[in-house]
């Protein structure tokens, strides 16, 4: 599990309101589209426990990354006013990106595998 300190639990909470608030943006201007209700759905909790796993914050990262390229591109060919909803999209985005940089390196040191490299001086 990541460290739990002040940084990553508002990080963590950032994650999940965005994605509750794409939600509720998304009921009131596409009512039409109630399957994106269950792909923000497993944004809000499968990506946030994604990123709460040293083992799999990488994979949480990806996945994230992935959600907010197709939803852009979604919204840009579908929506005849996307900017509200890619703005929203943009900041999620950057907070997992902040996440999964601030403790990608717990995950590298965990698995043992840096060695540092020690130059000879002449």
């Amino acid at each position: 599990m990541i460290k739990l300190n002040s940084v990553n639990l508002i990080l963590l909470i950032a994650l999940i309101a965005l994605p509750i608030a794409g939600l509720i943006l998304h009921l009131k201007l596409h009512p039409n589209y109630i399957f994106l209700t269950y792909i923000l759905l497993f944004d809000i909790v499968i990506i946030t426990l994604l990123y709460l796993f040293k083992k799999s914050i990488f994979y949480a990262f990806i996945l994230n990354t992935v959600f907010f390229l197709v939803g852009v591109i979604m919204h840009i060919i579908y929506v005849t006013n996307p900017i509200s909803d890619i703005l929203l999209s943009i900041p999620d985005f950057g907070i997992g990106y902040v996440l999964w940089k601030l403790n990608k390196d717990i995950e590298v040191r965990s698995t043992g595998k840096i060695k540092s490299i020690k130059t000879k001086k002449k």
